[in-house]
Parts: structure tokens; sequence; C-alpha cells
């Protein structure tokens, strides 16, 4: 023990006197120099990646060797002299260890960075994970991160966004790429940027991100692309143009982004081939701020996104993606802002028209059109120009999301989940698109499975209303009250305003029967609107009114004037359900005559069910046996089939208590409508007053489930109240 003190002591001292430790500190301060300038500049030399990583080698190699020269020799006036009266010990020792410790360190070092990946994999750290998840996407794969607005007056996020998204379009067309979509990239905005989680949450090999700057008259960009499966940037470069010239700013780093994605992907073009859109540059800067505005789907947005769709169109009549976008607007509107249904359908038509007469062989215009067949009920010609948009444009999601809702109301469940699953795939962070997937999982009997679905990308995007709205929908159902006026609220807060979140918190309001609540509510929905009047009927009829409204009678009287529309069905069958409550069957079925239409429609459009099976009540009840009968067999038909492709659920349930109630069998209409208040049907109002439930309504059981229905709502309200007075 003493010889090994003495053998420390001595070395420590020779270590001092020799001026190793001024030498190791001196190499150490040239080294890190070496390597920033090393880094910085061996990119743009367009130097080979294994150059930085021999440097890096070399100057790790080096250090040892500096101190085992410094150990045996001296730097002075008189030159590089060998030491004398060296411990033979302590200078061996030393010798030794500097050997071992650069040997070691570098073994050490060139294993984490050439390691076989199956070696690392067997690590639990989180790091290992995003590793592996890196590894596993495919090597052609790459997403494009929102750019980084650096102008002066942090005013073009807009275009930074627009750049960003072309350049995500261009490369999007090269058939050798698989690129993330615009939305679950761009979801990514603001998230710490560690690129190899990044990676692995979109699973790309590849991100592209950058920065914008604009400034007196002049556009300067920068893009960099980094390799996700070790975090290290592999191509920069920087690019600038007059703000006229956007065009050729966007097609000149196109092509440099997918050159430098040939050189090193198999398959991939040299350049990504362009897509053609408008030679204005300002009708192009309103194009982007209007698509930007379109996706946020609130009313303030949509307003916005109208105003810049006018100007592009203005700016140039034959920009073919404007007049998309401006159709799109409208008739979104009708969901998410205050246009009716009628007013959306008759703007949109030109625009749709235009856009595809300019752009046949683009895929948005196709979609446009498909969405507006959609909305006008035409859902054979609807289908037609979805499934042409799909083929023309395969990257572009609304397609085929729009096209699950046209087969979910022809029945089509099974290609409903089909083309869900491509819209996902193309874009798995899309709120919308995640929405209905979440509504089909959920009618599947998988309620879990379903807010697993929206948590997942809540956990990105925390106060976006869609998500939210369906979150409480499915915690109403499910019974979890609280939670789904929580949900409610929140989307609520994000837009006080926009009647989709209004409609969301009335549907709880209404559910535990806190009229006076919903009410109130319901009169922030615009005034004279076909939306306030249908809202305020619904509440009035769930409390048991039996008696038309006097707006919602200048309502129904408006709506012949008007192209049919979903709306208008859902308007004219409370209507018809009011009225024959009232006891006026005639006109309840004119009245439902004009929300179902011709019989034959039943089996291209499963929606008709709900008026349709209203009308055979009302029918009944007028005398008109035959014309009831001429409805109740195809609406027998396709509800029997409806029921053999549902899981157990409240839908399946429903469906089951409806057909055995009408047939006459209580007892099994009874048994149905227990097993669907076991699965969450809460819907005390059908209990009370809907017709197709009449003859139910007297059984001991039914009034047993709608007191047992009270009693959870009395309990609600009252948490709720509690909640708002914390």
């Amino acid at each position: 023990m003493m010889m090994q003190r003495s053998l420390l002591r001595e070395t420590w001292a020779e270590l001092r006197r020799r001026r190793v430790v001024r030498a190791g500190i001196a190499y150490a301060v040239v080294g890190w120099i070496i390597l920033q300038v090393a880094e910085i500049t061996f990119e743009p030399l367009d130097l080979p990646p294994w150059a930085l990583t021999w440097t890096v080698l070399g100057v790790v190699l080096g250090f040892p060797v500096v101190l085992v020269i410094s150990w045996f020799f001296d730097v002075s006036r008189r030159g590089v002299t060998r030491e004398r009266g060296v411990t033979g010990h302590a200078g061996a020792a030393f010798a030794v260890a500097m050997v071992l410790l650069a040997v070691g360190g570098s073994a050490w070092w060139l294993y984490g960075v050439y390691a076989p990946a199956k070696l690392r994999l067997g690590s639990a750290s989180s790091e290992s994970v995003v590793e592996a998840g890196v590894s596993a996407a495919p090597s052609n794969s790459v997403g494009v991160l929102p750019f980084d607005d650096l102008s002066p007056g942090a005013d073009q996020g807009f275009l930074a966004d627009g750049i960003a998204e072309e350049l995500l379009d261009r490369l999007a067309r090269n058939p050798g790429l698989r690129v993330a979509s615009r939305t679950s990239s761009f979801a990514l905005r603001g998230l710490a940027k560690d690129m190899r989680a990044l990676g692995r949450q979109l699973g790309v090999r590849w991100l592209l991100e950058g920065s914008l700057r604009k400034a007196t008259g002049r556009v300067r960009v920068t893009a960099q692309l980094i390799d996700t499966s070790n975090g290290f940037h592999v191509w920069s470069d920087t690019y600038e143009r007059s703000d006229q010239d956007l065009f050729a700013l966007q097609d000149e780093i196109a092509a440099s982004i997918s050159a430098e994605l040939s050189s090193r992907i198999e398959g991939v073009a040299a350049e990504a081939p362009a897509q053609a859109n408008t030679g204005n540059p300002e009708a192009l800067q309103a194009y982007l701020k209007g698509r930007e505005a379109w996706r946020q789907r609130t009313a303030a947005s949509l307003a916005l996104a109208e105003t810049m769709f006018l100007r592009a169109v203005e700016l140039d009549p034959d920009f073919a993606r404007a007049w998309s976008g401006l159709a799109d607007t409208y008739l979104l509107q009708a969901d998410y802002g205050r246009r009716s249904d009628a007013d959306a359908i008759q703007l949109a038509e030109p625009a749709a028209v235009r856009a595809v007469v300019l752009g046949p062989r683009l895929g948005e215009a196709w979609a446009s059109l498909g969405l507006l067949r959609m909305a006008a009920g035409q859902y054979k010609a609807a289908q037609s120009s979805l499934e042409q948009a799909m083929e023309l444009d395969p990257r572009y999601e609304m397609a085929p999301m729009w096209l699950a809702t046209v087969y979910g109301s022809t029945g089509r469940m099974d290609k409903k989940r089909e083309v869900l699953l491509k819209a996902v795939e193309i874009n798995p962070l899309e709120p919308v698109i995640n929405v209905n997937l979440a509504e089909l999982t959920f009618n599947g009997g998988d309620p879990e499975g379903a807010l697993d679905q929206l948590q997942r990308v809540l956990a990105i995007t925390p106060d976006n209303a869609s998500l939210l709205r369906s979150v409480s929908s499915i915690e109403l159902v499910r019974g979890n009250y609280a939670a789904a006026i929580a949900a409610a609220r929140h989307a609520l807060r994000t837009d006080p305003e926009g009647p989709a979140n209004i409609h969301a918190m009335l549907r709880v309001l209404m559910q535990i029967e806190d009229f006076d609540a919903a009410r109130s509510l319901a009169m922030r929905l615009p005034e004279g609107s076909q939306d306030r009047a249908t809202a305020l009927q619904w509440i009035e009829f769930r409390r048991g009114g039996t008696e038309l409204l006097p707006a919602m009678v200048e309502v129904v009287a408006d709506i012949a004037t008007h192209p049919f529309s979903v709306s208008n069905r859902e308007t004219l069958s409370l209507a018809g359900m009011v009225q024959l409550r009232a006891g006026h069957p005639e006109l309840a079925a004119d009245l439902l005559s004009q929300a179902a239409g011709p019989p034959d429609q039943l089996e291209s459009n499963h929606e008709l069910m709900d008026p349709a099976s209203l009308l055979v009540v009302a029918l009944e009840a007028a005398g008109e046996k035959e014309q009831a009968q001429r409805w109740g067999e195809p609406l027998l038909r396709i509800a029997t089939m409806t029921i053999e492709q549902s899981v157990a659920g409240v839908r399946r349930h429903m469906l089951e208590a409806l057909v055995a109630g009408q047939n006459g069998y209580l007892e099994e209409a009874v048994k149905a409508l227990e097993k669907a208040y076991d699965a969450g049907y809460r819907d005390r109002w059908q209990l009370l007053y809907d017709p197709r439930l009449a003859p139910l309504q007297a059984t001991p059981e039914v009034h047993d489930l709608q007191q047992r229905m009270a009693q959870e709502f009395s309990a609600a309200r009252e948490a709720a109240s509690r909640a708002l007075a914390q």
C-alpha cells in the first residue's frame, strides 16, 4: 500500500514539474477549435460525412500522444530536449496508462459510432427506443417541418408555411419518395427539436427544416436536411430572390433537395416535377393565407379563408387551386361557420365546377366537386368524383376522408374503414381524419380504442376543437358526464362563437336535461338562422312541447325554396315529429316525405332511414296504409341488413328495438332497449316522446329505464353546478 501511494505521489509530482497538464489544456483548446471549424466548413465544402468522423477520431487519438510526448520531452528556448532523470517506474506507469487510455477510449468511441443497430437495441433507454423507431423508417421517407419565420416583423408565417407546404407537395409527387403529410409534419410545430424523436413520430428517415426571412422586397430561405437515424445535418443551403420570384425560388429549392436525396436513395429522381399553380405572386400569397386559415376550421378562420381565396381568384381568375379552396371554404362554413347548407351549396357549386374546368387533372378540384355533391345528398355522384380525385392525387388525404363519409352513408362500412385507414396512412396526425376513425372505432364496440386514437393526437394538438368535441361525444355515450362537459367546455373556449363548439356543448346540456342552460347557449347561434331555430325547437321538444315555435315555422316554409341538404332533412324530421306528437299526422307526413324523398333512394342513402321510419308512423296514423307499406318494406330490408353488419352496441340495439316494436314484438323490443341502455344509450326523450317508440312507452320496463336515466341526469346537473361554482 505504501509503495502504491509513493508511486502515485511521485507520478503527480512529475506531471506538475513537466507541465503535462498545461500541454493537455492547450491541446484541448486547439482540438476544440479544429472540430468547430470542421463542423462549420466541411458541409459547404461538400466533403463526405466520414471526413468529419475521422477528424474527430484524429483529435481524440492525438490527445494521449501529446501527453506522452510532454512527459518525455521539454520544449524551451533551446528547442526540444529529452528530459533526464525520469523516474523509471513513474515514466513507465504514465506511458502505459496513456496508451491504454488512448486505445480503450478510441475503441469505446468507435463502438458507439459503428456498432450494429441490433446490438444497441437491447438497451431500454429512451435513446435506444428512438433509434429503433427511426431505423424502422423506410430509407426513402421524408418529412417537411414548418419553416420558421425570421422576418423583422414576424408577420410572414403564412409565407414560411406556404413555402414548406409547396416543397412538401413537390417532393410528394416524386415517385421514389414517401413524404409525411402536411398536417402530421406541421402538428410538430413548437416541439423540442430532437430530430431523432421527431423522425420516429413521423416515421421518416429524413427531415427537412428551414427558415424564411422577408425584408425590403427580398426573400431568403435557408433549408437543411437531417438524417433522423443520428440527428446530424447532411445538407444545408441558402437561397435568396425577389419576393416577386417565389416560383423560381421554390423550383430551385425543390430541385436541390431532390438532387441531394437522389444521391443518397436509390430510385429517387434527381428533380421533382413541378405542379402548375399561378403566375401571379400576389395570388399565390393570398392562396397560401387562405389554405392556412381553412385548415383551422373555425368560424373566424373560414371567414378569413373566404376573403383570401376571393382575393386570389380576383388576381388570377384561372387559378384552379384557389377556386377549389373557395368551394371547400363555403362548404365547411355550413359545419363550422355561420352559413346555412343551402347558401353554402349555392355558392360552392360554381367555384367547384370552375376548379374542375381549369384543372381537369387536379385532384383537389375533383375532391371539391365530390364534397359539394355529398353536401347535396348526391352520394353516387360524390363517390365518382372523390374516387377520381384519389386516382389523380393519391397523396391528397381529404379525398379518402370525404369518400369514407359517402361509403358510411350508403352502408358500406368495410369500404369506409378501408379508405379511412388510407387517409390516416397519408396523414396520421390530421385531427378530422382521426375523429372520423375514432367514431368508426367507437361504433364498432371499442370505446377505449376510440379514445386512445383521439388522445394520441391531442397529445400533440391539445386545443384542437374537433378532437375535443369527439372526446365529449364519446364520453357522453359512456356516461362520463363530467369528462364530456370538460371536453365540450375546452372546445368552446377555443372558439366561443363557433357553431360546432356550441352544438357540442348543447348535446351535453340537452342530454342531462339542463334545458335552461341549453336555451341560453342556443341564443348565441346566429339570430334568424335555421341553426338557432332548430336548436331551440329541439330543446322545447325534449321538454315535452307539442307545438312548432314561430321561428321554426318560418324555417320550414323557407326550406321548400332552397336546394336539399343534410341540415334541411334534420330540420324537417324534427318538425315532423312535433306535428305527430301534436296529433297532426297529415302535416307530419308532408314534412317527412320532403325529408325522406322517394323510397328508391333508401338503397343508396341509409341516412334516410331516420325520416323514413318516422314517415311510416305518420302514414299509418293518417290512414295511408298502402303508402306506409310501400315505405316499410325497403326500410325493413335495409334496417335488417344494417343490424347484421353491426357489432353489438347502441346503434344496433336501438335498430333492433325499433324493428321489433313496429312489428308488434313488444317483449323483444324491450329487451333490445335494455341492451342499448347497458351499452350506453341515454336518449331519455325517445322513451318519453318519440312516436316510433309509442307502443313501448307505457310498459313498466321502459318507465323504469327512463326513471334511471332521470336520476343519472339529476346527479350530473348537480356535479356540473358544483364544478362551475369552484
